[in-house]
């Protein structure tokens, strides 16, 4: 039985913001009676790899729900071991995606990818031969990326080590 349960799931370009090859990236919540001492009653087994429990009253279910964790996780990065992925794109606590906007997610979610970020342009020859046009250190990328690394070292330690964020 899995911990996890698909919150949402969709399709983005696969190697430049202008592909048209997609890549299916989805969303995995941890419920928050994951690891609770109240039903956990030998410790929590997932405390290694998921952010701490959140508190919540397990007789009471009224209120907000907060997640114990979201995975973000992207297709053929998406293998466990056991019920731990070995590669997501990043594991957030569950206030913390909460107070996230969809644009500073998808921000994340596409530096966590294997983009090519200066990659502005590609056209296609009479052949069928492409030619990608890049920004080479164009300033605003690089801003770019360096905002959203701060971003990342701001959330939990949990958000996935990428890029050198420790």
């Amino acid at each position: 039985m899995s911990i996890y349960a698909t919150l949402w799931e969709i399709k983005v370009p696969k190697s430049h913001v202008f592909d048209d090859e997609w890549i299916c990236v989805y969303a995995q919540a941890v419920p928050a009676h994951i690891g609770h001492p109240s039903i956990y009653t030998e410790g929590d087994i997932y405390k290694d790899f998921l952010p701490p429990v959140v508190e919540y009253d397990p007789d009471n279910c009224e209120g907000d729900f907060v997640e114990r964790a979201v995975v973000i996780l992207a297709e053929g990065r998406d293998k466990k071991v056991g019920q731990q992925y070995v590669d997501p794109l990043l594991v957030l606590t569950g206030a913390e995606y909460r107070a996230m906007h969809f644009r500073e997610l998808m921000d994340l979610i596409t530096y966590t990818l294997p983009w090519d970020q200066a990659a502005f342009g590609m056209s296609t020859g009479k052949g069928g031969e492409t030619k990608m046009t890049r920004l080479e250190n164009c300033p605003e990328i690089l801003q770019r990326e360096k905002l959203l690394a701060e971003k990342l070292a701001r959330l939990s330690c949990y958000a996935a080590k990428v890029k050198g964020n420790p």
